[in-house]
């Protein structure tokens, strides 16, 4: 079972975003409800197919409602980041991140690190060199000779060209959106394990808050935009997707703890940057970005699973 929840839960997250951006010119605020709604939809079966109830009290309810805004504002960094600077780039910012602070929480909150003998820390201060070494690596991987960054997504006209051996403004701006992303979605889902509810259960208001999040941040700016065929399937499609990945990361967490279950989730990086790379062309592919990327992607990994493997 804990096999199985891994492999879903890697395949739908290193889908989701990939699918919500295949198609340009969606609006950004748009694209994210809109992903909100296919999220919700998938937990209210996946509730009634379970058996589920809801109960209206702080910790089953409104500790992942919560969770669910912090979810939002998480999605919108990542997405102003994968516009900014490719998907491979801002993924393998926010993934190692991640990571982190979701072994923090597990530390903090369900005292994942008691007992832990020396050598272990000793371990755990090498693979966090590890995640921030290829963390560098990608950050470093704009091309010397002052190539733009390539993004998923059309660039605005105000977008920058580096100087060489100076990274954009653009691109710096980039990075503190992945950073954001990376702090965020490392503690959305924490409050909905906190709560020690079935994940179909606590699954459901989590994707309520993550709706009622992505509604607001919609509405002052005219939005949701009215969407063709295509473009509203890929962006429902995407949130179903995201929705599948939440569902059997809360269920993979109960069962092997947070910094574990969290770390195996973001083995979805590979998925994730092989797309952006291949796919978008965020770099291009078989360039001296795109390899620093890869490059950097696999030693963050490295030091991610040695510290997801440290219970």
């Amino acid at each position: 079972m804990i096999a199985l929840l891994a492999f879903v839960t890697v395949a739908a997250f290193g889908t989701w975003i990939p699918l919500a951006q295949l198609l340009p010119g969606v609006p950004r605020r748009s694209r994210i409800f809109y992903v909100t709604v296919g999220n919700v939809v998938f937990a209210g079966i996946a509730l009634l197919a379970g058996g589920g109830h809801l109960v209206l009290g702080w910790r089953g309810f409104w500790l992942p409602l919560a969770g669910g805004v912090v979810w939002t504002a998480g999605s919108y960094s990542g997405f102003r980041a994968s516009e900014t600077i490719g998907i491979a780039r801002a993924a393998g910012t926010w993934t190692p991140l991640n990571i982190i602070v979701a072994f923090a929480w597990g530390a903090l909150l369900f005292g994942e690190l008691d007992h832990f003998p020396g050598i272990r820390f000793i371990l755990l201060a090498v693979a966090l060199a590890a995640v921030l070494a290829g963390v560098l690596l990608i950050v470093g991987s704009q091309d010397s000779s002052g190539a733009r960054v390539v993004p998923a997504v059309p660039p605005s006209p105000q977008a920058i060209e580096a100087e060489p051996g100076r990274p954009a403004p653009r691109a710096l701006g980039g990075l503190l959106w992945a950073g954001a992303a990376g702090l965020l979605w490392g503690s959305y889902f924490v409050p909905a394990q906190w709560a020690a509810e079935p994940a179909q259960v606590s699954d459901f208001p989590l994707a309520l808050g993550i709706l009622g999040a992505g509604l607001a941040l919609a509405l002052p700016a005219g939005e949701p935009a009215r969407l063709g065929l295509r473009a509203l399937t890929a962006q429902l499609g995407a949130g179903v997707l995201f929705g599948i990945g939440n569902f059997t990361l809360l269920g993979l967490v109960a069962r092997v703890g947070t910094g574990t279950g969290f770390t195996i989730a973001q083995l979805s990086l590979l998925v994730n940057a092989s797309i952006g790379i291949w796919a978008f062309h965020s770099p291009e592919p078989g360039t001296p970005a795109a390899r620093k990327v890869i490059a950097g992607i696999m030693i963050a990994g490295v030091g991610g699973c040695l510290i997801g493997a440290m219970r």
